[in-house]
């Protein structure tokens, strides 16, 4: 009787072990990049990741970017003291030569984004990527926001601007700073 229960105490401590590490969210690596700020300075993105960041790929020209900004500033307003990480990462870029570079093209874009950040009151961290990079990205359609933890491990993805797409990723955000301070849920 005494194998039993050893055996049923063995089998439970690896059922356990076992749910736990299913528990375990699968995350892919999101890419190694460079951004460019709007002085010119290139970051790896590794750099500037938080306990949670939120990489929203826009434009100014966007319509649904010019949605959702207002939206990912309010997060950053109320989540930025607690580990988010917000960057805007503009791709307003026209294609150019390799050579050519994000710094080359700066002078041509900065005014326009400065603009649209003065008229929107958006104080967000802004980069810029080459061509190169977004196509790498494989990013095809704007707003594109991805949620990455503090590894730059990816969590989701949003393609596109939604009211309920906010409100997600701000569940998602809860989730992800709570790990950082060892609790659970929300």
């Amino acid at each position: 009787m005494e194998e039993r229960s050893i055996a049923a105490a063995i089998f439970g401590f690896v059922f356990a072990a076992a749910l736990a590490v299913a528990a375990e969210p699968v995350r892919p690596e999101f890419p190694s990049i460079e951004l460019t700020d709007l002085s010119g300075q290139t970051v790896p993105l590794k750099n500037v990741l938080g306990t949670a960041t939120v990489l929203n790929f826009w434009a100014t020209w966007c319509g649904p970017c010019r949605l959702e900004m207002p939206e990912l500033q309010k997060l950053s307003n109320e989540l930025g003291g607690k580990g988010l990480v917000v960057l805007a990462v503009n791709v307003d870029l026209p294609p150019a030569p390799e050579e050519v570079g994000v710094a080359g093209q700066l002078a041509v874009v900065k005014p326009h984004i400065e603009g649209f950040l003065t008229r929107s009151g958006i104080t967000l961290p802004v980069f810029l990527v080459d061509g190169k990079t977004q196509m790498t990205l494989a990013i095809n359609q704007i707003p594109f926001s991805v949620l990455l933890d503090r590894k730059g491990r990816v969590v989701r993805v949003y393609p596109g601007y939604s009211a309920e797409s906010v409100q997600d990723m701000r569940r998602q955000l809860l989730g992800l700073l709570a790990e950082r301070s060892g609790k659970r849920g929300k």
